[in-house]
């Protein structure tokens, strides 16, 4: 196991996209404050994505604006050339890039095919570090997909290699749908670090079956060290039918202090961002969560 892991936060991106009202900008720059207080030292604020297709985040330019003065990297995710332009503009500091590894999820999400994403990921990426901005790619639909057959792991490998060669140092492999296992999650991370050796990868798993946390610890042990998380387990993808949530960055924090490992989480702040969504939200979907709800309970009735 390694002494220490990287989490970035996505709840303020990937959490809040799909819900079905959306937080209010007030409510977001305050959560992307907490989360920052809490020592995440990495948080996806937002996307530059045309507000008809994600409406929930409509005021990225006004989160990132209110935000700039705060420890964590905020990065944001960019779908296009357009949104790079935007966030740019806006003083973004990392970019994520996204599609995905089949092309039948890719035409549900981005209404084009793989390679054609791919292309796009590889121009957005160029002109994302010749602006010096940080950069890393998400790979949708790695351990499964509602459409197409689950990519071998040699497209996997083929995909990663060609981003690592247009200037890519950090790749996401993300479980969409939730349905990845830990003995599949471990054999892909060490197929993809001995091919691709020195290439950063993220982790990105949902919890669907609720195998989330388990994948995490079969990925630990493959040797990877850099996870995604979203606070509260919140999240899911509107163009995967049946997923789930995200991992919750509570969970996982727990998790991971449980084993020894160092995570730069002050779990007690953590958990104060957590009240602060549960407040707008009307309740989570971490186990940590529900956990101190029963317990607040108990006392309540004692």
């Amino acid at each position: 196991m390694p002494a220490a892991v990287r989490i970035t936060e996505i709840g303020p991106r990937d959490g809040l996209q799909g819900e079905p009202r959306a937080m209010p900008t007030a409510g977001k720059i305050a959560l992307v404050r907490a989360l920052s207080q809490a020592g995440l030292a990495e948080i996806e604020a937002t996307a530059f994505v045309h507000p008809k297709w994600i409406p929930n985040l409509a005021d990225a330019e006004d989160v990132l604006a209110a935000t700039h003065d705060l420890p964590a990297v905020r990065y944001a995710l960019v779908p296009n050339a357009r949104g790079l332009a935007r966030a740019l503009a806006a003083g973004v500091q990392g970019v994520t890039t996204v599609f995905s590894a089949t092309d039948g999820h890719n035409r549900s999400n981005l209404n084009r095919s793989t390679e054609q994403s791919l292309q796009e990921a590889i121009e957005v990426g160029r002109e994302a570090l010749a602006a010096g901005k940080l950069l890393r790619a998400s790979i949708s639909t790695v351990f499964g997909c509602p459409f197409d057959p689950t990519p071998a792991p040699a497209r996997i490998v083929e995909i990663a290699a060609r981003l690592r060669e247009a200037g890519y140092r950090r790749v996401g492999l993300c479980d969409t749908i939730g349905v990845a296992d830990p003995a599949q999650v471990k054999a892909l991370v060490a197929t993809v670090m001995r091919e691709l050796p020195g290439l950063d990868l993220d982790l990105h798993f949902h919890d669907t079956y609720g195998r989330g946390l388990a994948n995490v610890v079969a990925a630990l042990e493959a040797g990877a060290t850099s996870f995604d998380s979203s606070i509260g387990g919140l999240g899911g993808c509107p163009y995967a039918p049946g997923a789930t949530g995200n991992i919750s960055t509570e969970d996982l924090v727990a998790m991971l202090h449980a084993m020894g490992l160092e995570t730069g989480v002050d779990a007690d702040a953590l958990f104060r961002a957590s009240e602060q969504v549960a407040a707008w939200r009307g309740g989570l979907e971490s186990q940590c969560w529900r956990v101190e709800q029963g317990r607040r309970a108990r006392a309540a009735a004692a």
